[in-house]
């Protein structure tokens, strides 16, 4: 148990240093890109994406949390699964490359055949170090995870603002995707192949059991990128690349947190839930936990977006950018939610419900889908950000229902209170916040207007947290109490 109890927080400890210095580097990479690249360039890289995207989550056939929830795998097991991802990801980088017209016909884009083409490689890629990076996972091992992290996204930096002051144009991105993937998987091999090397052994044998769980997963997986990325291919297909470039900088911009904050807390929290699996009490307990961990997380990063959008996007990324304002005020709410909804996929990998998760990814694009075409439809782009607002409190109503009520127990009031505290917190901060920029905007400039703001809030946050959650800032002291002790 406290063996358990160490390695979950050194993975957890290891996965948050990547987390955060990835989100440095990527809002960095945006703030340069910001400045050397054009709407309409965002726009193309934007639709290209959707079909690769897709694609990418194809490649991995959904063994690899199956690896990770069984805990039977043989070596000839791997070297089977090695092989079949290979073969899977080589296949499917080849349907991209011939399909790249039909992506031109569909959004009228003609600049799109030699991006999706070349981007087609990012279907391979991943699958050379995937499995190696499944298996540091299940022995929680994100030390090795962090660090090639790291360096992949840095070197993706350097690429893509490279590529753009050279005037690469949108091939800045696609080799900064390609650059990041390629480098992780070789470093992943490097690392992986001195622990165990690949056999050429495949036989239909090892993969039974495997494939059964993967169908779901994979499917699972697929739904879930169509609704993430149906807002883009309804804006790519109905108005011009530019307009979908305003709209994919304020999307980028908005997830940038959950799509860091959720692989984290995913990749953490799945081979722990693995292990407690049996028990439904330290389930329960665990994931309620972690809830209201996203809710402190992300609570005060998405209102302080939501308040300080209208100055933040003119000084940091240029006037240029100021269309995307009003859709990065509505996204942050949705964002928001969304982060709450996100947590219940590892959840459900641990007891092996994929086919719950399955049906629970379905239930969401029903709801996703007509949703955000209706309010594309009737209010434009705008439309499309309060769409995914109404859309996130009915996925968040669906999950409790059909999920977590029948994985871990009737926990509603539990539930609310959670998330009840980071909520809270975010909301005087954005009070205190809102008060300062009304006495401060008179005086100040609008840079040292953005800079009193980002200081007050954080400041606000801070001291509400530590007049009502004492305790949660005692924990902290007493670690760093007990790792100064160690560490003498």
């Amino acid at each position: 148990m406290s063996s358990l109890k160490s390695k979950g927080i050194k993975a957890a400890k290891w996965s948050t240093i990547a987390t955060v210095v990835t989100i440095v580097i990527q809002l960095l990479q945006l703030v340069a890109l910001s400045q050397l690249l054009t709407p309409v360039e965002y726009g193309l890289m934007s639709m290209t994406m959707v079909v690769v995207a897709a694609a990418v989550n194809l490649t991995d056939v959904g063994i690899s949390n199956a690896i990770i929830q069984r805990q039977d795998v043989t070596r000839n097991h791997l070297s089977s699964l090695y092989i079949l991802n290979l073969a899977t990801g080589a296949f499917i980088a080849a349907v991209i490359f011939f399909s790249a017209p039909l992506v031109v016909w569909f959004y009228n884009e003609p600049q799109l055949l030699n991006p999706v083409r070349l981007m087609a490689l990012l279907c391979l890629l991943p699958a050379l170090g995937q499995q190696f990076e499944v298996l540091f996972r299940k022995e929680l091992k994100f030390d090795n995870i962090a660090k090639i992290q790291i360096v992949s996204y840095f070197v993706g930096f350097l690429l893509a603002v490279g590529g753009a002051a050279a005037g690469f144009g949108v091939y800045a991105l696609v080799l900064s995707n390609l650059g990041n993937a390629l480098v992780k998987s070789v470093m992943l091999m490097i690392q992986g192949w001195k622990k165990w090397t690949p056999a050429l052994h495949f036989a239909k044998k090892d993969l039974k059991g495997y494939l059964s769980f993967g169908v779901y997963q994979m499917s699972s997986n697929v739904i879930q990128s169509l609704m993430s990325n149906i807002d883009y291919i309804i804006i790519g297909r109905l108005y011009s690349a530019q307009v979908l470039g305003y709209y994919s900088f304020a999307f980028q911009l908005c997830t940038m947190p959950v799509l860091k904050l959720t692989p984290l807390i995913n990749t953490v929290s799945l081979p722990l839930y693995a292990k407690m699996q049996d028990n439904i009490e330290r389930l329960r307990s665990g994931y309620i936990k972690t809830i209201a961990l996203v809710s402190y997380l992300n609570a005060p990063i998405y209102l302080g977006l939501l308040v300080t959008a209208p100055v933040l996007v003119p000084f940091i990324f240029g006037a240029k950018w100021e269309p995307s304002v009003p859709l990065i005020q509505v996204l942050a709410v949705a964002m928001l939610i969304r982060s709450l909804i996100v947590p219940i996929q590892p959840l459900l990998q641990s007891k092996g419900r994929t086919d719950m998760y399955f049906r629970y990814t379905l239930m969401g694009m029903c709801v996703q889908v007509p949703g955000l075409a209706l309010g594309t439809y009737w209010g434009g782009i705008m439309g499309t950000c309060i769409a995914y607002v109404v859309i996130q409190f009915i996925l968040l109503i669906i999950q409790y229902n059909y999920a977590m009520r029948r994985t871990i127990g009737s926990c509603l009031p539990d539930y609310l209170r959670s998330m009840a505290p980071g909520l809270a917190y975010g909301m005087i901060m954005v009070g205190g916040v809102l008060v300062i920029n009304y006495l401060s905007v008179a005086v100040f400039s609008q840079e040292a207007n953005f800079i009193i703001q980002v200081a007050v809030g954080a400041l606000i946050y801070i001291a509400v947290m530590f007049l009502f959650n004492k305790e949660l800032f005692q924990n902290i002291k007493n670690r760093l109490i007990s790792k100064t002790k160690l560490a003498k």
